[in-house]
């Protein structure tokens, strides 16, 4: 019995120890296990948060972009914001935006940014590569660029590659961006949803802009013969009198008056008076050259600005118009004439007397007899200056 005791002590022992190991093998497994999945939770969370994150750098890009392109009602300026903060995004050398034209099947370029002058591909027909691919799926893609498509970039040089990105509105395409690319990219899912968050702000402005242009145009814009009204004349004298100042040119003005317009609207009715006066603006619009302006000044009183135009063009212009009128036939069966004043200068003191100088020389016309053309001298004073000498 007294030697059997410590025999039994030490196995005693050594299962306790056993176990012991046991638990501890087992507590460190469990240790481990959890210390993996906490670093499995850290790297989520992580994760997480870094998405969030970026979550609220692009919801921070897409509310700038939207302040930026809402800011102004100006198309121009709407589209140049939206094209350059798209272009940043995705690096792009250069960029232009194209715009559905109304009635048609194809898109005019109508902004643009490090593009060469005059760069080809100012219409893209949405039944053609490169835009077709992408207004299909309606979603951002880049494509191939060939020769024929690919624009010219300010510096020298022709992209390979383009992102096209769909601009549309309540399901209806109104245009495209391309961004232009040196080498191919493929889109991640944030970049495409950024892209396309930039291209919905940017058409809900469009929008907004295109609907203020018009309104502008209709306060621009005579109702009865559609020609540019007196406000509208006076705006574009003063742009083409800064024009004529800077490049050291000629410019005349016309002021033309129908004669006897009064009786036509005593014995004829008013209706047939606007018929008149629109048929009028037809012939004087279709008389004049493309780079001028026909306005209507009031009543039966039209305007011309005449671009780059000496004493002489400008005469040979007016009697032209003059025949034209006199060999029409005008609603009613009526044979009508014109009497026209023609002021013309290339000295840029004088830009701002020839409205009064041609009016003037319109009432001289009319009071030699009218159906005629009477030049401004240009070289006398003023009448209201003589009248002062």
């Amino acid at each position: 019995m007294t030697t059997s005791a410590p025999g039994g002590m030490v196995l005693e022992l050594a299962g306790v120890l056993l176990i012991t190991s046991v638990l501890l093998v087992f507590a460190f497994l469990l240790l481990t296990v959890s210390l993996m999945r906490l670093r499995g939770t850290t790297r989520d969370l992580q994760a997480a948060l870094e998405d969030e994150s970026g979550a609220r750098d692009r919801a921070a890009l897409l509310l700038a972009i939207a302040s930026a392109v809402n800011s102004s009602l100006a198309l121009e300026e709407v589209l140049n914001v939206a094209l350059t903060h798209a272009g940043r995004i995705m690096g792009a050398v250069a960029g232009a935006m194209y715009l559905v034209e109304p009635g048609k099947t194809d898109m005019k370029r109508e902004g643009e940014y490090n593009l060469a002058h005059r760069a080809r591909g100012s219409i893209r027909k949405i039944e053609e590569e490169p835009v077709r691919t992408a207004i299909a799926a309606m979603r951002p893609l880049v494509v191939k660029l060939d020769e024929k498509t690919a624009p010219g970039i300010e510096g020298g040089g022709h992209p390979q590659h383009a992102l096209i990105i769909p601009v549309q509105r309540s399901g209806q395409l109104m245009g495209a961006m391309e961004l232009y690319l040196n080498t191919w990219r493929e889109l991640t899912e944030d970049q495409a949803d950024l892209l396309n968050g930039v291209a919905s702000q940017a058409a809900i402005a469009i929008r907004h802009a295109q609907l203020f242009q018009a309104q502008e145009e209709n306060a621009l814009t005579d109702e009865l013969t559609k020609l540019p009204n007196r406000r509208a004349l006076a705006q574009r004298f003063l742009q083409e009198m800064q024009r004529a100042r800077r490049h050291h040119k000629a410019i005349a003005f016309m002021m033309i008056d129908l004669d006897h317009f009064k009786q036509v609207n005593d014995t004829y009715g008013h209706l047939n008076g606007d018929a008149v006066l629109h048929e009028l603006a037809q012939i004087l619009e279709h008389g004049a050259r493309e780079s001028d302006v026909c306005a209507r000044y009031g009543g039966e009183e039209f305007g011309l600005i005449l671009h780059e135009t000496t004493e002489a063009g400008a005469r040979t212009l007016a009697e032209r118009i003059r025949s034209k009128v006199a060999a029409a036939t005008f609603p009613g069966g009526l044979k009508l004439t014109i009497s026209i004043g023609v002021a013309a200068t290339d000295e840029p003191a004088l830009f701002t007397t020839l409205m009064e100088r041609a009016d003037q020389a319109l009432y001289a016309a009319k009071q030699g007899g009218r159906n005629q053309v009477r030049v401004a001298d240009m070289k006398a004073l003023p009448a209201k200056q003589q009248q002062h000498a």
